[in-house]
C-alpha cells in the first residue's frame, strides 16, 4: 500500500503579520493551503491512504475544513501531531501500523501541508523512487552562491556550489526500512532532527535524491503567501 503523511501540526511562528492562525489554515483565494495539498495528493490516485498529522487542539477544525472542501474523504485520516517534527511524524506512522500493519512493499510519503505547489511528477516519482531505492528526497540544484561564517559577520568560505543542492519535500521510504531506521535513534539524535531525511543520515543509510521543482515552495514568509496567492490563481488547484 501506498501512504501520504500531511505534516500540518506546527505554529508557523515565523511569519510575522498579526495572525494567530497557523499558516497551513490560513486562507489563499479562499481556500486553506492545507487543503490544496490534500487536493495534490488525491488527484494523482496513487495513495491508498492519506494520513493528515495536526496539533490536537486543531483535530475538529481540520475535520470541519475537510469536510466542507473535499468531497470524497473516504481516504482520509485525521492524527495528532507531537512537539516536534520527528514526534509527528512518529505518531503517524504509529497510526498506519495500527491500523494497517507494516507490509514488506508498502511505502510511506511525507510532505508539508505548506507545499501545495507539489507536483504530480514528483509524488509519482518519489513513489517509484522509494519502491526502487527504499530511501529518497526531493531535491534541485542550488544556483545562488553559498556563504560559509561561523561568526555570522564575515564570509570565511565560499564552498563549489556543483555540489550542493536544496531539499524539499516530501522524503519518501519503504515502511519498514523507515521504522528500523526510526528506532535505531538514540534520544539525543531524536532532538537533533530538523528535516526527515537526517533520519537516514544519521544511520549512514544511503538516501536517493529525485528531481524537484522550484514551485514546490515551502509557504514560510509574508512574501510567500503573495507569491502563492498569484500562483494558485493560475494553477490547476483552485
Amino acid at each position: 500500500m501506498n501512504y501520504g503523511i500531511i505534516l500540518a501540526s506546527g505554529k508557523g511562528t515565523r511569519v510575522k503579520d498579526g495572525n494567530n492562525l497557523p499558516k497551513q489554515f490560513r486562507l489563499i483565494n479562499n481556500k486553506p493551503i492545507i487543503i490544496y495539498t490534500l487536493l495534490k495528493f488525491l488527484k494523482i490516485k496513487k495513495f491508498d491512504l492519506i494520513y493528515v498529522c495536526v496539533a490536537e487542539e486543531y483535530l475538529d477544525y481540520t475535520t470541519k475544513l475537510i469536510d466542507n472542501y473535499i468531497e470524497n474523504k473516504s481516504k482520509i485520516k485525521i492524527t495528532c501531531g507531537g512537539k516536534e517534527r520527528i514526534d509527528t511524524i512518529t505518531n503517524a506512522i504509529n497510526a498506519i501500523i495500527k491500523d494497517n500493519g507494516c507490509g514488506n512493499d508498502d511505502i510511506v510519503v511525507i510532505h508539508d501541508a505548506v507545499r501545495p505547489f507539489v507536483t504530480d511528477k514528483i509524488l509519482i516519482d518519489s513513489i517509484e523512487g522509494a519502491k526502487k531505492y527504499n530511501a529518497v528526497v526531493c531535491a534541485i540544484p542550488m544556483v545562488d552562491t553559498l556563504l560559509f561564517s561561523k561568526n555570522k559577520n564575515v564570509v570565511e568560505q565560499i564552498p563549489n556550489r556543483d555540489y550542493y543542492y536544496k531539499g524539499q519535500a516530501p522524503d519518501s521510504f519503504k515502511l519498514p526500512v523507515f521504522v528500523e531506521l526510526l528506532n535505531k535513534l538514540s534520544k539525543e539524535e531524536r532532538k537533533n532532527v530538523t528535516g526527515t531525511s537526517q533520519i537516514c543520515t544519521m544511520n549512514n543509510y544511503p538516501i536517493h535524491m529525485i528531481e524537484g521543482d522550484e514551485q514546490n515552495f515551502k509557504i514560510t514568509t509574508k512574501s510567500d503567501f503573495i507569491l502563492a496567492e498569484s500562483m494558485i490563481k493560475g494553477s490547476d488547484i483552485q
